[in-house]
């Protein structure tokens, strides 16, 4: 099992300004030196400054070398995870809760741009099966983008999950090939979980068990399925466009 990770590191001048400028405790912060006069990055410095982040200037070249992204902006920054915490805790805090539910999930990769996507839709916590992938690795943290430390990832049964989700009437919806209508004909506003299964497999019949409705992704019938990231991406942001539409 690949180390899990205490830290994540920011690329871009957008990221690590929202970072300074939120709650999370950075720890560091690299300024390329071609972009010492840039008015963000000034801004991004002074920030950094005044919250007491240590600051190291290096030459732009280098940085570019080490930067992930390759187009880290003229920063780079190390920021703590914070602490996970409970299911529970996120019920409790919030009525109108977005959760995302994972079943065996194979590769980082996945969930990493899982995380990206659910911090992007705006969801509360990402609930994932302990039977796959599961944990904040270097690399799901560093292909999450940031969203590692925005979005709770909790790692525990999904059926004592669904059952805590139930308990404070949170309906579990599964998203699953050709069961029940359209995530587009299907009304996603409120409260709300997404149970999604894995790669390799579907949601079993005992997880179906638990849901309270399917949706599906309706796309060519020769094709057998959409990758996990893919079909979670368009379900979450299917439940902002009904949303936002009652803004509207």
């Amino acid at each position: 099992m690949a180390k899990t990770a205490d830290f994540i590191t920011l690329e871009g001048r957008n990221m690590v300004r929202d970072a300074l400028n939120s709650e999370q405790k950075i720890t560091s912060l690299i300024i390329g030196s071609g972009s010492m006069g840039d008015p963000k990055v000034k801004e991004i410095e002074q920030l950094a400054r005044s919250k007491g982040v240590a600051i190291q200037i290096m030459p732009s070249e280098e940085m570019i070398k080490m930067s992930e992204s390759k187009n880290p902006q003229g920063v780079v920054a190390t920021m703590e995870l914070p602490e996970v915490i409970s299911l529970k805790q996120v019920l409790e805090n919030k009525r109108n809760v977005f959760i995302l539910l994972l079943n065996h999930i194979d590769y980082e990769q996945n969930l990493g741009a899982i995380i990206r996507t659910a911090w992007a839709a705006g969801v509360d916590a990402i609930v994932v099966s302990p039977n796959g992938v599961h944990e904040l690795t270097p690399l799901v943290a560093r292909i999450s983008m940031g969203g590692a430390a925005y979005v709770p990832l909790i790692s525990m049964s999904l059926f004592q999950a669904m059952k805590l989700l139930h308990d404070y009437a949170v309906p579990v919806v599964g998203v699953e090939v050709d069961m029940g209508k359209t995530c587009y004909e299907t009304k996603l506003t409120g409260p709300i979980a997404f149970m999604m299964g894995g790669e390799s497999e579907g949601l079993s019949e005992p997880l179906q068990k638990e849901c309270d409705l399917f949706v599906n992704i309706p796309m060519n019938k020769e094709v057998a399925s959409l990758n996990v990231s893919v079909a979670t991406a368009l379900v979450l942001f299917e439940k902002n466009r009904q949303e936002n539409l009652i803004l509207d």
